[in-house]
């Protein structure tokens, strides 16, 4: 399988996901522009971080397809084609996920250990070039305990882009961040997408972090996709989920708190 170096559409179709006996979402259609960065947004549990596993082929979904380009990946059945594939995909996992036994260059350098067949030498000098491209050029020989979270952050954005991927996939990258470290991060996203043309999917809560780097927007709600457009649409729409969700809007817990005042009451 020769692979393609350039940026794709990452293409939705008829995809229902979930888990055994339980069902996450159905009949999901969507497509996430090549060399874009699209936002998965909605509510905790509806199943974000879900999607990014089955794109990942990590789980398969219960029916639907997932195409890449013009690959489709739920039809690949050899896993090494598989493997080969997620080559190309550069990952940012939630809190990072650095071995805290493994320096940071160590932490960096583990993908092309496992998939190429580099000398030591090129693979440090790589390893060196994208600790710099996230500011952490005089931190390659740091553990991971001696750094903060935000450089953790942007640790494991530079591992996600050892392999020069056209597909970054980032799950709730400002999470735990303080306000101006998650603005330094979404700085950083938006400067790989200029550089590098990668196709970028981001999970993320966080609504400063979607006005600021978001091209489009996928909103996920009760097992369905309710909104997939631009920033002007989402702001524009007049869905009383999104309404609530962009205006952090508390949900209505008045019954809820009445019953349990009751329930107290006769205990």
């Amino acid at each position: 399988m020769k692979l393609s170096r350039v940026a794709q559409d990452i293409r939705l179709d008829k995809l229902s996901l979930g888990y055994p006996g339980k069902v996450l979402m159905e009949d999901l259609n969507a497509v996430l522009p090549a060399g874009k960065i699209s936002v998965i947004l909605g509510g905790s549990g509806c199943g974000k971080s879900t999607l990014l596993r089955h794109i990942l082929g990590l789980n398969t979904p219960v029916s639907g397809r997932i195409f890449l380009g013009e690959t489709n990946l739920t039809a690949l059945e050899d896993e090494r084609a598989y493997k080969k594939i997620r080559t190309r995909m550069g990952v940012l996992f939630q809190d990072g996920a650095m071995l805290g036994s493994l320096t940071l260059g160590e932490n960096v350098a583990l993908p092309m250990q496992e998939h190429t067949e580099l000398p030591d030498s090129i693979i440090e000098e790589v390893v060196q070039m994208k600790l710099r491209m996230v500011g952490l050029g005089d931190f390659m020989h740091y553990f991971p305990s001696q750094l903060s979270g935000g450089m953790r952050k942007r640790a494991g954005l530079a591992r996600a882009m050892v392999m020069d991927p056209t597909t970054l996939l980032c799950d709730e990258p400002s999470s735990g961040l303080d306000p101006v470290t998650a603005a330094d991060l979404d700085q950083l996203i938006l400067k790989l997408k200029e550089t590098f043309q990668v196709t970028t999917i981001v999970v993320t809560h966080d609504l400063d972090s979607l006005f600021n780097i978001a091209d489009h927007v996928v909103v996920l709600h009760n097992g369905r996709c309710l909104y997939q457009g631009d920033l002007d649409g989402l702001r524009e729409s007049d869905d009383e989920y999104i309404i609530g969700f962009l205006e952090r809007r508390p949900t209505k817990l008045d019954d809820t708190m009445q019953r349990a005042v009751k329930f107290r009451s006769r205990i």
